[in-house]
This record gives C-alpha cells, structure tokens and sequence, in this order.
C-alpha cells in the first residue's frame, strides 16, 4: 500500500492547470517512486490510501493518474521507435565502413584504412549497445510503471483517523 498525505483534492493536480486535468507533478514523481526494480521486489504496491480533510472525486484523479502514465510510457515508446532507427543507421553505415576498409586495402595506405574500420566497428559497437542495453532499460521502465496504471484508490478522511 501507498500511502499519500494532502490536505486536499487540488494538492493532486498541477497548480498551473484550471482543469485539473493533469497531475501535480511531486504527485507523480512520489508515486514514481514506488516503481523502482528494489521497491517493486519488496512490496505489491496495488492500493493508493489518500488520507486528506476533504472529499476527493477518485474517478477524476484515477483518470489523471492513468493519462499521465500513458504519456510516460508513449514517450518511452517514441524512444525506443528513435533508437531503433538509430541501430539501423549505425549498423548499416558501420557495416559500409567495414566494407569500404576491406575493398580498399588494395588502393590505400594503412592508416586510413585503420581510421574507416575503427569507424565501421565504432557504429556496429554503438547499434549493439543501443539494441542490448539502452532499449532493454526502457522496456524495464514501462514495465516498472504500468502498475499505477490500474493501482486502487482508498480515501480515508484525516478527522476521521484521528478520532480512532
């Protein structure tokens, strides 16, 4: 269980916003929190408990809450789609420089031929670690997320905890 202290619904939402139809952004990054791979492996974090003075409307805030980690995780989607783009383009152009360093051994001095296969192998190197490290960290990421996609939400109303 979360657990998150306000005095009321408006300290949810971003000040900025007349709609209140985006979250408060130390809302969000204090529940973000809770999404770490050391959290995430102690406890299920399934319950939202909002302790606050007044009522909250939870269909609101639970929209709120869903439509910013769907902007998250869109953006981490739109990363990926980049650095998949990225691989291709250093991949082939690696492979080109490979290619050209062989053909011209022929034609070309040593040292020239060292510096386009050190740029080949350099982009290879860089679309291998892209590939293997970078997106599988962003995959891990929206994965770490998703959860507070679908967290219940529990109001319990401050006055009513203190007389207990």
């Amino acid at each position: 269980m979360i657990q998150l202290l306000i005095k009321n619904e408006s300290d949810l939402y971003n000040p900025y916003d007349p709609s209140q139809t985006r979250i408060n952004e130390g809302v969000y990054h204090y529940l973000k929190t809770y999404c770490s791979p050391l959290e995430a492996s102690k406890h299920v974090h399934d319950t939202l408990q909002i302790i606050t003075d007044g009522p909250i409307d939870t269909d609101r805030f639970q929209r709120v809450l869903h439509d910013a980690v769907e902007r998250d995780i869109a953006e981490f989607d739109r990363q990926i789609a980049r650095n998949k783009r990225r691989i291709i383009w250093e991949g082939v152009l690696g492979f080109l420089f490979c290619a050209l360093g062989i053909m011209l051994t022929v034609y070309l001095d040593e040292l020239l031929l060292t510096i386009i296969s050190l740029l080949g192998t350099m982009g290879i190197k860089d679309a291998i670690t892209i590939s293997t490290t970078i997106n599988h960290d962003i995959k891990n990421l929206k994965k770490l997320l998703s959860p507070i996609r679908d967290i219940r939400l529990e109001v319990v109303q401050r006055n009513e905890e203190l007389k207990q």
